[in-house]
């Protein structure tokens, strides 16, 4: 299971990563989304179950990763102040795709760039919420 928490607020962005694919997950995710309004908040949380057993086996067996399927659970929320009010809307993705797109991205491979990876469906995803 990898989690990933962002929360951004005007330049300051606040994350717990700390493996080599949470940091290339954060990294890739803020390069891609919009800048937000000044005076909202932002809270990303991210869940992935990678199947690191089946992972594992294919590895072992040198069948390749594209058929073990990870998925993802993502929450995006908007917390803003209008009219004296504090609002919040949330937003909830999920996706399925290939466990190999985790090997590239711990690889250092930018898959916000690539078509259909999972980051690259998130962040459109995002960017979509931010523009309503």
């Amino acid at each position: 299971m990898i989690k990933l928490d962002l929360t951004r607020q005007k330049a300051n962005v606040t994350a717990n990563a700390i493996t080599k694919t949470q940091k290339a997950l954060k990294k890739q995710i803020i390069q891609g989304i919009k800048s937000s309004p000044f005076n909202e908040t932002q809270n990303i949380s991210i869940k992935i179950n990678d199947h690191p057993v089946d992972r594992f086996f294919t590895r072992f067996f040198d069948i390749g990763e594209e058929i073990v399927h990870a998925d993802l659970k993502a929450e995006f929320t908007r917390a803003y102040m209008e009219n004296g009010k504090l609002l919040a809307q949330k937003y909830n993705f999920q996706d399925t795709f290939s466990a190999e797109q985790l090997t590239d991205l711990k690889e250092g491979k930018n898959l916000l760039n690539k078509k259909n990876s999972f980051v690259s469906k998130l962040v459109k995803k995002i960017n979509k919420a931010i523009e309503k």
